[in-house]
């Protein structure tokens, strides 16, 4: 079971949609059923991981916990291997075995699904590969083209609440080395020092795409900024306004668990700025407009004006 496999079942979650926001949904925002489904060991079906990961995850399902004494790692026979099992970021269960992977060796990672529904185990099989560098850099952050006109954002009885507004993608492009322990990274974004979105392990893919998260948990889009410049009137407002319009710095921090040395973090300057308002226009002081009437000049008026100045220029005299 992926991440990329991931579905909602039951009733109505949100997530993004292909403008950025969220895509409004007709019933009430509510929570998912939870299923095994939504319980993720984010590595492909056989993959192969590197011998020296320093720990592998399972990913719970929504507002769930991972219980650690139900996981277990075992050889592709299914002799038990000892492993410390904690939990880490997100509810998750974090496995560090005890003992370094062998290469070309199987495995079977498992542990009891939290959920009510579905199959009593979760588990994945995957292959040790040769050790691989473990990571020293990230990659790269851009911070993309600010859009302005409609921003949706959470709020609302059906998940989506559109405003205007202004909002930019931040874009991740990983580096090389990091892309193979992908699956064992958790993200978080702060911007001016102040934490805005988190993603649990295995959110980003290997060009750095976000696979879609349920709203419910991460209200925010782990890359995309934004800031609220007016709600529709009538309309409920959203849930968080977002950021205040002007200059900021976002950072991206990545955690492989139990590196030894933590990943750089990688920070971006961008701004978001409200389309300026046209100004009323000034009422002459005595309340006239602009007319022949009080002693204005009119188009007509001016018209003779410029042709009268023409024709002296040219050293004609009126006759």
């Amino acid at each position: 079971m992926t991440r990329h496999d991931w579905k909602t079942l039951g009733v109505v979650t949100c997530v993004l949609g292909a403008g950025g926001g969220l895509t409004p949904v007709a019933e009430a925002c509510s929570g998912p059923a939870c299923s095994d489904r939504e319980v993720q060991i984010p590595m492909t079906a056989n993959a192969e991981v590197p011998a020296n990961v320093p720990a592998l995850v399972i990913v719970p399902a929504i507002f769930r916990n991972m219980d650690e004494g139900s996981v277990h790692l075992r050889t592709a026979e299914g002799f038990e291997l000892a492993a410390d099992i904690t939990q880490g970021a997100h509810g998750s269960a974090v496995v560090v075995p005890a003992a370094p992977l062998v290469p070309g060796a199987g495995y079977r990672l498992e542990g009891s699904n939290p959920c009510p529904l579905g199959e009593e185990t979760v588990a994945a099989t995957f292959t040790a590969s040769e050790p691989l560098p473990l990571p020293a850099t990230p990659g790269v952050l851009e911070a993309g083209p600010v859009q302005q006109g409609k921003v949706t954002v959470v709020g609302g009885a059906s998940c989506s609440v559109d405003t205007q507004g202004s909002s930019l993608r931040l874009r991740f492009t990983p580096s090389p080395e990091l892309v193979p322990f992908l699956p064992w990274v958790h993200w978080t974004v702060e911007v001016d020092g102040e934490p805005w979105a988190t993603a649990p392990h295995g959110a980003l893919g290997p060009t750095g795409e976000l696979i879609p998260s349920i709203r419910l948990q991460y209200t925010r889009d782990l890359l995309w900024l934004y800031t609220v410049c007016e709600v529709t009137p009538g309309t409920q407002p959203p849930m968080n306004m977002g950021l205040a319009p002007g200059r900021h710095v976002a950072t991206l921090r990545p955690v492989i668990e139990h590196l030894a040395v933590p990943l750089p973090l990688l920070e971006v300057p961008f701004e978001l700025t409200c389309p300026e308002k046209p100004a009323d226009p000034i009422p002459s002081p005595d309340g006239e407009s602009c007319s022949q009437t009080g002693g204005g000049l009119t188009a007509l008026g001016l018209l003779a004006t410029l042709q009268l100045w023409r024709r002296r220029s040219r050293g004609v005299r009126p006759t």
